[in-house]
């Protein structure tokens, strides 16, 4: 049985359904495309939000965090098909709820839709407006953010991370050309905020901390 005063906003019936696991670091939580068969709550940790596009592509757009829900978007359309592909940031804590048992509760709770809907369109407001003011920032600080979320889903235990893309690609999923890439990774590397590597951009810990310092320094989140 989940205590109450752990999982408040989550109602009676579905705490009394949800099953609490766990995922590591780097895993897949649910696939785009796949069938929605559960709901999430995020106990602790967070996950990124990806989309996958037919030339290859793979945008990391936004992430979930403690205290969401996961898959209300699927639900509350009717469109019981996974979205979007979720893959733990960090290693994460969540509760699995059967997505039946938790479109019903959507349904005879006013109270429980209205918060699911609001945190619904928070996050689509969120990510709506991260959008429109990304076009407005400096190309470099959008390969900074690129290179942060790069190396949060591919470090795990190692301390170095290679970026084997080529910089067509990187350009691409960043939404800058790549001359303004190529501007932006010599002015890091000239900084020893990164390092090159056979023409290929390496991030050790150490320069990862710098990016975070920069980032944070500049509100890029």
């Amino acid at each position: 049985m989940l205590k109450m005063s752990i999982f408040q906003d989550i109602p009676e019936c579905l705490r009394k359904s949800a099953v609490l696991m766990s995922v590591k670091k780097g895993n897949i939580l649910i696939q785009k495309g796949e069938k929605t068969k559960y709901a999430y709550y995020i106990v602790s940790g967070k996950v990124y939000v990806q989309a996958a596009f037919l030339n290859g592509n793979v945008y990391q757009f936004s992430y979930l965090g403690k205290g969401e829900y996961i898959s209300d978007v699927e639900v509350l359309s009717g469109i019981y098909r996974n979205v979007s592909t979720l893959i733990a940031a960090e290693d994460i804590q969540f509760l699995k709820i059967p997505v039946a048992a938790f479109a019903e509760e959507l349904r005879a709770n006013k109270e429980f839709l209205y918060y699911v809907s609001m945190h619904m369109a928070k996050k689509m407001y969120s990510s709506s407006y991260e959008r429109g003011q990304n076009l407005f920032k400096k190309g470099i600080f959008k390969v900074v953010l690129y290179l942060i979320r790069y190396y949060e889903t591919e470090a795990g235990e190692k301390k170095t991370v290679k970026i084997r893309k080529t910089r067509p690609v990187i350009a691409s999923e960043i939404g800058i050309s790549i001359k303004t890439l190529n501007r932006s990774v010599q002015q890091l590397y000239k900084e020893q905020q990164i390092s090159i590597d056979k023409g290929k951009i390496t991030i050790n810990e150490e320069q990862f901390q710098t990016l975070l310092t920069l980032a944070e320094k500049e509100n890029l989140y």
